[in-house]
């Protein structure tokens, strides 16, 4: 490898320890989290049992007609605990298998540093000695807005690359959500229960991939607040906890509500593949100008190197 393009990869170091930092604080707020919905969600799981049970109050409750009400209600709730604790699990899945790929990116550059250092080093010495000053001070200059421009190419990189994640997992919930209309459609004039499992299977594939489209927003937030005089479309995190959309009786009302509440996420989803496009292409502009900026400072240092 030259020697340039091996000390161009040490020098996105700084800005992967950085993130490695931030992750190691973000991975230990998603583990409280983790816990303090888990313990939520089997409290809401006991008291779903509890009322089902044959309990005095149950009796009363089932005596004035409000038993089913009342269990309809918990089930909901432990419904939205259940989506709480799974986003969140799947969040810190993402953030500790980001880790891992980062640390081990991390400890080759290392290596890479070490071996760079010593080429460094000897080359230093041979250069320092036949640069005379102006030429001196032309190369610190170039090295120091190299370093700029390769911080700025890194964190475009993986924005870009959190933002196209993000915007597959949008497209895959996009589909799903259309193929759930379709049957939800069929399901208002005929009923039955293959079409019925057709329809919330299609929303079971949605609802898993709104879980990964949640943390993919929150990382995508996080990495575009590290680029500098980027102007972005407002980007708002989708939460599952928000969408509960499963019923449990299947008649010609809940089944007009489940294709609305569809339709809802379908338009909700289809906003958002906008803005991420937006986002996209945002990034893709501002990547095109460092790496153009990259290009004419490896080309000016290489003159540099090459006069001496």
């Amino acid at each position: 490898m030259h020697l340039l393009e091996k000390r161009d990869r040490v020098l996105t170091l700084p800005a992967l320890e950085d993130r490695l930092v931030l992750l190691d604080e973000e991975i230990q707020e998603a583990q409280d989290d983790v816990s303090n919905l888990l313990r939520r969600y089997k409290k809401e799981s006991r008291d779903v049992e509890q009322l089902q049970k044959e309990s005095l109050s149950a009796f009363l409750l089932r005596l004035v007609g409000k038993y089913e009400d009342k269990l309809e209600k918990k089930q909901l709730e432990e419904i939205n605990a259940k989506l709480a604790y799974d986003c969140a699990a799947t969040h810190l899945d993402n953030l500790t298998q980001e880790k891992h790929e980062l640390a081990s990116r991390i400890l080759a550059l290392k290596s890479e540093e070490k071996t760079l250092n010593s080429e460094l080093e000897n080359r230093r010495a041979k250069i320092t000695q036949q640069l005379t000053e102006p030429q001196g001070i032309r190369y610190a200059e170039l090295e120091n807005k190299r370093s700029v421009i390769i911080s700025q190419i890194t964190k475009l990189e993986e924005a870009l690359r959190v933002a196209t994640l993000a915007d597959s997992t949008a497209q895959e919930i996009a589909a799903s959500l259309d193929r759930a209309e379709g049957w939800a459609t069929f399901d208002i004039f005929v009923s039955g229960i293959l079409v019925h499992m057709a329809k919330y299977s299609h929303i079971d594939d949605a609802e898993k991939n709104f879980h990964i489209l949640s943390s993919r927003l929150r990382e995508l937030m996080y990495e575009l607040r590290d680029i500098d005089n980027l102007s972005i479309p407002s980007l708002n995190e989708i939460s599952s906890t928000q969408r509960t959309i499963d019923f449990w009786f299947n008649n010609i009302f809940t089944s007009l509500s489940v294709r609305e509440k569809i339709q809802d996420n379908s338009q909700e989803i289809s906003q958002l593949l906008i803005t991420l496009s937006d986002i996209k292409a945002a990034l893709e502009s501002k990547l095109k100008v460092y790496e153009d900026s990259y290009t004419h400072n490896k080309r000016y240092e290489e003159e540099l190197l090459l006069s001496i």
